[in-house]
Order: C-alpha cells, then sequence, then structure tokens
C-alpha cells in the first residue's frame, strides 16, 4: 500500500499528497499558536485515515529593532547658558 499525506493547520488542509514524511509551515505569524495534525491517504484506493492527534505549535517572538539613528543634529541659539538642540528623525 502506498501512502500519501496531508497536513492540517487549525483544521484546514494546507498541504497534500505529500511524499515526504516532513514538511515545513511557512508564512507563519511571530508570537502566534498554531494546531497541526496529519493524515495519510491511501493512493490506491484514495481513503484518507483520522486525523492524528494534534501538537501545538507557538511560534517565536521577532527580535526587537532599534529605531533608527536620527541625523543632522546641530546646535542654533547658543548663549552664555543654554542652546538649541535640532535634529531629523
Amino acid at each position: 500500500m502506498a501512502l500519501k499525506y496531508n497536513v492540517y493547520q487549525d483544521g484546514e488542509k494546507i498541504a497534500e499528497e505529500l511524499t515526504e514524511t516532513t514538511y515545513t509551515a511557512t508564512g507563519l505569524e511571530p508570537s502566534t499558536t498554531y494546531s497541526y495534525q496529519v493524515s495519510a491517504v491511501d493512493t490506491e484506493t484514495g481513503l484518507e485515515s483520522s486525523l492524528s492527534e494534534p501538537i501545538t505549535v507557538t511560534t517565536e517572538e521577532p527580535e526587537p529593532e532599534a529605531p533608527d539613528t536620527p541625523t543632522g543634529l546641530a546646535s542654533s541659539d547658543t548663549t552664555t547658558d543654554s542652546t538649541t538642540l535640532t535634529w531629523n528623525e
């Protein structure tokens, strides 16, 4: 009996007729939990098995990004005890 596999994400089929027993889900959102299940399909009869027990996977949080460094720092209106600073975003 030849088998192929279907992959389900949150109850919806996202891949079908896979011949390998590995699959990489892509296009996921960061810091989000997903549920996955797999079924087998008999290629001769087309019958699909029940879904596997689900697993839950939570994607990683994104690395925080520092903002861009301000540019164009300048001073004006400098007196004996103050100065006005300006810069670009």
